[in-house]
């Protein structure tokens, strides 16, 4: 599941109650230094919205640029003098998790969140208040910094009053699951009202000092296993968001407005067409899912789309003069018209299928015009593409151009990484920047699948 769509279906999952409302009185002004703290969040992007009795009202950082603006992050005061201690240390946000890294301290802290978009958000800390750390029994020997230990606990996430709190000791680093520091919640995180998106935190601590590259470097396989051994061990499927891309390619579309006629179905489907095409437009979450969902109907089209080749190529030969049924050499055409149909690989089978069902002025129209920017070329966001799509290319047809990205592309997603074939280009995992940046794909190969699914109707 992407971070993009837990944003859209925030406003669905099932929230615990907010805070009560604070008292109606007038909030007493800020101390020298909490407004100390509030020009130094500023410096970062975050901006004071309201002071409360009890608490401020933070604009969410501009880094969830997908979020809409009511988006805040709620803060009590009494941990303003930690959030000054912290920021004083050389706070920074991490560049891979939405999160926050203390290099100097050998710290860092990312938000922690269930990976299914609607699972309720407290399901997490009930499940968390039934386990235990392994080290129960000797405990931490390091001595932490007290301000990245602290932590924020939210009213309403916790179970009958038992707040998160599991610490696990290694060889020089240890890692933590508990609620947010309070700079990672002010600088990271974001809600609606007092009600936080994310109510848990990961936090790793080095001990000792490191660049800010290499800390996230040698927290990224720490951070994947222990992910891993929660759901295989434990059954906690968990994920630290990512921050939203700086260009929502899910908005590059080149698509028509909807009708607004119904009408009485005229098309002619096979109902598994029809389910995995819903599917895939229903996988908004998952962006390589809905790829390969698409190009499963392309491949259900494949064997046709092979016979039918084949047929037109034997019926050619059979209606030439000049065939005779008794010469060797002619008969042997016609069997090397099977042969290469079925020893075609699957590459060929879907240039053949595009070159038969998809009309060429309604693929140049995609691509025409400048809504896409440099998405289908070699600068695009997608690797291992070696030539643009490129309506002037007069060489290779666009069918062909466009058969080799989307089988390449495939191949990607559905590959391992070390298979020798696909040895110099990585695997399209999913929740990475690249399958956040796949929409424009995805509409191609919808487009695809409309066409062919529209050239059955004219066969038929």
């Amino acid at each position: 599941m992407t971070v993009q769509s837990h944003e859209e279906d925030w406003d669905d999952t099932e929230l615990p109650q907010a805070e009560e409302k604070e008292s109606l009185t007038s909030p007493t002004a800020e101390t020298e230094s909490e407004q100390q703290m509030i020009r130094a969040l500023a410096e970062h992007k975050v901006h004071l919205k309201e002071v409360k009795s009890s608490s401020f009202a933070f604009t969410a950082h501009p880094k969830w640029n997908s979020s809409p603006i009511r988006r805040e992050a709620h803060l009590p005061r009494t941990h303003h003098t930690s959030v000054l201690k912290q920021l004083d240390k050389g706070v920074e946000h991490t560049k891979r998790w939405a999160g926050i890294k203390i290099p100097s301290e050998g710290y860092l802290e990312v938000l922690l969140g269930l990976n299914q978009a609607q699972a309720p958000i407290h399901h997490v800390f009930r499940r968390f208040s039934a386990l235990a750390p392994d080290s129960t029994e000797r405990g931490c020997t390091q001595q932490h910094d007290s301000d990245n230990s602290s932590s924020l606990h939210f009213r309403g996430f916790r179970d009958e009053n038992r707040a998160i709190n599991i610490h696990l000791t290694g060889e020089g680093t240890c890692i933590e699951i508990s609620g947010p520091s309070p700079i990672c919640h002010v600088l990271a995180n974001h809600g609606f009202r007092e009600t936080p998106r994310y109510a848990a935190s990961l936090r790793i601590f080095f001990e000792k000092s490191m660049s800010p590259d290499e800390i996230e470097a040698q927290a990224d396989p720490l951070i994947a296993s222990l992910l891993y051994e929660l759901d295989v061990r434990n059954r906690l499927n968990l994920r630290p968001p990512k921050w939203p891309s700086q260009q929502d390619h899910r908005r590059l579309s080149s698509s028509e407005p909807p009708e607004r006629i119904v009408r009485f179905p005229e098309t002619v489907v096979d109902p598994e067409v029809s389910a995995l095409f819903r599917f895939a437009g229903s996988a908004s979450g998952n962006p390589p899912l809905s790829f390969l969902s698409y190009y499963q109907i392309l491949e259900s089209f494949f064997p046709a789309a092979g016979k039918r080749d084949a047929l037109r190529k034997i019926e050619r030969e059979l209606t030439n003069p000049l065939f005779n049924r008794r010469n060797d050499r002619h008969l042997m055409r016609l069997l090397n018209v099977g042969e290469s149909t079925a020893t075609a690989s699957e590459s060929t089978h879907l240039r053949m299928l595009l070159d038969e069902c998809v009309r060429g002025d309604i693929l140049e129209e995609f691509f025409a015009g400048d809504q896409w920017g440099k998405y289908f070329t070699k600068q695009g966001p997608i690797k291992g593409i070696e030539e643009n799509i490129n309506l002037e290319n007069k060489k290779t047809a666009l069918t062909h151009q466009v058969a080799e990205r989307v089988y390449k592309i495939r191949n990607r997603i559905v590959h391992a990484k070390d298979d020798p074939k696909y040895q110099d280009t990585p695997a399209l995992l999913p929740q990475s920047d690249e399958a956040e940046a796949l929409w424009p794909d995805i509409s191609l190969v919808r487009l695809l699948v409309c066409e062919v699914i529209l050239s059955s109707q004219v066969r038929g």
